[in-house]
């Protein structure tokens, strides 16, 4: 069966936003902070349209 739109956004933003979040459990990393915090929120996004 295929999948939604929302879902699709949804593993889009998983898929960058997971190693970043991964990779911060490690250490801070200012570099991608920016990067993080845009996947943290498009995910967020695609959560409270979805619902």
């Amino acid at each position: 069966m295929p999948r939604g739109k929302m879902k699709h956004l949804q593993l889009v933003a998983g898929r960058i936003y997971n190693p970043l979040k991964k990779e911060a459990d490690y250490g801070p990393n200012t570099q991608h902070l920016e990067d993080a915090r845009a996947a943290q929120k498009l995910e967020s996004s695609t959560r409270s349209s979805a619902s």
